[in-house]
């Protein structure tokens, strides 16, 4: 193979992949708006499964502001990373300005199918609603507690309720809310 071959080739190849990082680029470049734009969509529609009565999510330093329709605060969803039996678990918790639960959702985890993944479940996630303090350790570790642990999931079930936990002890130390009960 000449040399004059060689060089035309590698020639060739850097235009294609100049052109071909330039398009991808401009498609970034004209769909990063159009992403951007649904992830706050299913942000918001999250927020308000969380906060039915929510009018205006307003994002914080550390939490997202729950505003009604007369700008009065509603309460706080938080944002929480607790290790699980499969690794991390995602949660997004809300809670009222007396510190109760508002609601919880799942959003990333690696839990066992089957088992484990049945944290995602609304049957699992509804129990903690309305609840504070004690109210939110699993019935197995506290005798106050109220949530019942997924069957053949303890570790996951309890990852959750130690998630929700953690946050509220932080923020009541914080002195943003005023447990009642």
């Amino acid at each position: 193979m000449k040399k004059k071959d060689i060089i035309i080739g590698l020639l060739i190849i850097f235009i294609i992949t100049s052109l071909s990082g330039y398009l991808l680029a401009q498609v970034y470049k004209v769909t990063k708006p159009k992403i951007e734009q649904q992830k706050k969509d299913e942000g918001q529609k999250l927020y308000k499964e969380i906060f039915p009565e929510g009018v205006e999510f307003t994002e914080e330093k550390e939490y997202i502001a729950v505003y009604d329709d007369e700008k009065k605060l509603l309460g706080r969803i938080y944002h929480i990373v607790q290790a699980g039996y499969g690794g991390p678990i995602v949660i997004k918790a809300g809670f009222d300005t007396e510190g109760k639960v508002k609601g919880v959702r799942i959003l990333e985890h690696s839990e066992t199918p089957g088992l484990g993944a049945k944290i995602t479940e609304k049957s699992f996630l509804n129990q903690f609603a309305g609840k504070s303090g004690k109210k939110l350790y699993l019935k197995k570790y506290d005798k106050e507690g109220t949530i019942d642990a997924i069957t053949g999931a303890t570790i996951s079930s309890k990852a959750v309720s130690d998630g929700v936990i953690k946050i509220q002890e932080k923020i009541k130390a914080e002195g943003k809310i005023n447990e009642t009960d």
